[in-house]
């Protein structure tokens, strides 16, 4: 048997027994080919002894993933420091068909933990240079159930539901880490906790139909008021009159022909969203003195992504262009419009066929009347703060993936007595 340093051959032996093999299989492996098999197959914790092959058979899948994160703001902004956080994304889905014989049916179950520090708080940015940053906490994040009609061309979703899992999506730019470029600010940060996206979502019913295979409309009703604002550890749902809706709608073309065929996938979308909650308005008052109330308030945007370039003979790799435009009421909103960017490139290092190379911009705009609350409060504060993001994921193996990244955040929070940012990150994620 080959040398290897001690903590090999523990992690050789460990992986033999958690992943199922047979106490034979096992004495016949060297702690090499153990590693090796480990190295390509395409979980950590592997088949399971054929049990998720099994169970996956019977309708119910799981995903387990682990996501660490360490952001060090090197220069600028509020000081120079180094954050570590964790994300632990716990899914399960059951189709209810092999399971149960309910047709077209499935169940879907996801836990959330997260752990860490806060790298903006040292940057001091609005957009969020990390887009698993929360507090410490363990919650039930998603619980639905969907029932698919018509050869799948309408289905219906209710439960505690992440909206920015259909809405406002870009795959393209699910590649870069700042929060900016998984859902609009715009959107993000609107209501009185956010809509119901990371990390806390909210009951509700969503509603979609298929025209035509590329073509899509979709709407959700929400609860307003996404968990518990002042208890944020933990699940809570809290239904309260106050608390009014969260309305939204989207239509889309989505191309996307068989990479065989020479053609070039792509996504074009609007959407508009709204809320009934009565809210704060950033400067007017009342006879008494107090807030006016807002009766609700609104957004849209608009997005596009389309494959410009597919090299040959591997069409899955090539450019794919992106761009994304919003605009929310400047009222009751701190950030009134947002417009980003960027591209992506799969596969430009030869032999690196699944590696993604990206560069970005994101900028959003702070509404006249958040200025002047701030003015009012002798603090001056700049129109618009600009992420400029590069990234590079390297995908290791099937479950392994590394991903260094640069960020330069132009105006942080808008504070003209912080200068520009640079942040340097490095993001882990394993495949359990």
């Amino acid at each position: 048997m080959p040398h290897l340093p001690f903590t090999a051959q523990a992690l050789a032996m460990a992986a033999a027994i958690f992943c199922g093999a047979g106490t034979a299989a096992a004495e016949a492996e060297t702690p090499r080919s153990v590693l090796g098999r480990l190295w390509h197959q395409e979980a950590l914790t592997g088949d399971w002894g054929g049990a998720r092959t099994a169970l996956e058979q019977r309708g119910l899948s799981f995903e387990l993933d682990y996501t660490i994160d360490h952001f060090a703001n090197t220069r600028g902004g509020v000081r120079r420091r180094g954050e570590t956080l964790g994300n632990v994304d716990m899914m399960l889905t059951a189709e209810l068909e092999p399971l149960l014989g309910w047709k077209n049916a499935r169940v879907f179950l996801y836990g959330l933990g997260n752990h860490g520090g806060n790298p903006s708080a040292n940057v001091g940015d609005v957009q969020g240079v990390d887009n698993i940053e929360t507090i410490d906490t363990w919650k039930l994040y998603e619980a639905w159930f969907e029932q698919r009609f018509g050869d799948d061309r309408l289905s219906l979703l209710v439960g505690l539901y992440d909206l920015n899992a259909e809405f406002d999506v870009i795959p393209a730019a699910g590649l870069f880490l700042n929060s900016s470029f998984g859902i609009g600010p715009d959107f993000a940060q609107s209501g009185l906790n956010g809509p119901s996206i990371f990390p806390t979502t909210s009951l509700g019913a969503r509603v979609e139909f298929r025209p035509f295979e590329s073509v899509y409309t979709r709407a959700v009703v929400l609860d307003g008021v996404p968990g518990d604002p002042d208890s944020p550890r933990g699940t809570h749902i809290v239904l309260a009159e106050e608390d009014g809706l969260l309305l939204a709608a989207e239509i889309g073309f989505e191309h996307d022909p068989p990479l065989d065929t020479g053609g070039y996938p792509g996504k074009y979308a609007l959407g508009v969203w709204g809320y009934t909650t009565d809210l704060d308005d950033l400067v007017q008052t009342d006879p008494d003195g107090g807030p006016l109330q807002r009766d609700g308030t609104r957004g849209f945007y608009a997005l596009a992504e389309q494959s410009v370039y597919r090299e040959a003979p591997d069409p899955a790799q090539g450019l794919t262009l992106f761009a994304r435009a919003g605009v929310a009421d400047a009222d009751v909103n701190p950030l009134e419009s947002y417009v980003g960017g960027g591209g992506v490139y799969r596969g430009l290092i030869p032999g690196r066929h699944e590696d993604e190379l990206g560069v970005a911009v994101a900028a959003t705009r702070f509404g006249d009347a958040y200025r002047e609350a701030a003015r009012l409060a002798d603090a001056a504060t700049d129109r618009w703060e600009v992420a400029l993001e590069f990234s590079y994921l390297c995908q290791l193996s099937q479950w392994l993936s590394v991903q260094p990244d640069v960020q330069i955040i132009v105006n942080p929070g808008g504070d003209p007595s912080l200068d520009d940012a640079t942040v340097l990150g490095i993001r882990f994620v394993i495949g359990l």
